[in-house]
């Protein structure tokens, strides 16, 4: 039955409804009002399990051709003992399959289990000419395949133009991880990688080595000058018991991006063909 409508009645409601205002309602849901508590009480027992299932879940299969889970974390080691490890793993690599499975599973190499591919190289791997990259771009990255973005499109006319191919040439990296977000290697990172990589041209003993960019050339011909001052230039690079002649070019990512280099790099070309002919 509604309450008679009278002055009395009328400022009973307002305090009421004053009252609910200053204590923070300020939506009314329903007619009649609710005990919450209560409401939670039973849906807490609304939702416990009828009965603890102590049993193991299932383990599920790895789907097919899923990656292979991560390695855990190499511990970290110093700057110095990284390098002497690597120095180690490097020398006791009897041959390239050998090295490539050493690198591949070495804790301290920069990138490893960041990135999604271990790209070794391309190419022949033991021809008399070979060519040092710094580490693989994202379209290496994404489709698995080492040395084949745009700058390995640039490499195979620059191989085209002497002459040669993938067929007759070994196309090498530095790092065969890609560094995140295509960075260039630090000087630490490169030193890490630098044992192999001179292990690697002791063991496959090519005759002319073509060097893009600033982290091959300072590993290959131990220097700290900059590429500007080397192109245009040949070297001996000294790789444990082999000697090389070495070209140094500037990075095929930067002549893609500036056509100007380019002149210089089809000039230094020509000397590469006459160091071959030479080892002929």
């Amino acid at each position: 039955m509604a309450p008679s409508s009278t002055p009395e009645t009328r400022a009973a409601l307002r305090a009421l409804l004053d009252w609910y205002v200053e204590s923070g309602v300020d939506l009314g849901l329903d007619e009649t009002p609710h005990d919450r508590y209560a409401d939670s009480a039973r849906a807490a027992v609304a939702q416990r399990p009828q009965a603890l299932d102590t049993r193991a879940p299932p383990i599920p299969l790895q789907p097919q051709g899923a990656d292979p889970p991560r390695r855990a974390a190499a511990p970290i080691a110093a700057p110095d003992e990284a390098v002497r490890a690597a120095e180690q793993e490097a020398s006791s690599a009897r041959d390239l399959d050998e090295l490539a499975a050493r690198l591949a599973d070495f804790p301290h190499a920069p990138f490893r289990d960041m990135a999604q591919h271990f790209l070794f190289g391309a190419g022949a791997p033991a021809a008399r000419l070979m060519a040092f990259d710094a580490a693989p771009g994202v379209t290496e990255e994404t489709s698995g395949e080492a040395f084949s973005g745009l700058s390995a499109k640039l490499l195979d006319n620059m191989l085209a133009a002497i002459g040669f191919d993938r067929s007759s040439a070994a196309l090498a990296y530095v790092s065969p991880w890609r560094p995140p977000g295509d960075r260039a290697l630090s000087p630490h990172e490169a030193a890490i990688f630098a044992p192999f990589a001179r292990r690697r041209v002791e063991l496959a003993r090519p005759d002319v080595l073509l060097i893009f960019g600033e982290a091959p050339a300072r590993i290959m011909l131990t220097t700290n000058e900059p590429v500007g001052k080397l192109r245009g230039k040949a070297f001996e690079a000294r790789c444990g018991a082999h000697v090389a002649r070495a070209f140094v070019f500037s990075s095929l990512e930067a002549m893609l991006k500036s056509a100007a280099l380019k002149p210089a790099a089809w000039r230094d070309l020509r000397r590469v063909a006459a160091a071959l002919q030479e080892h002929c």
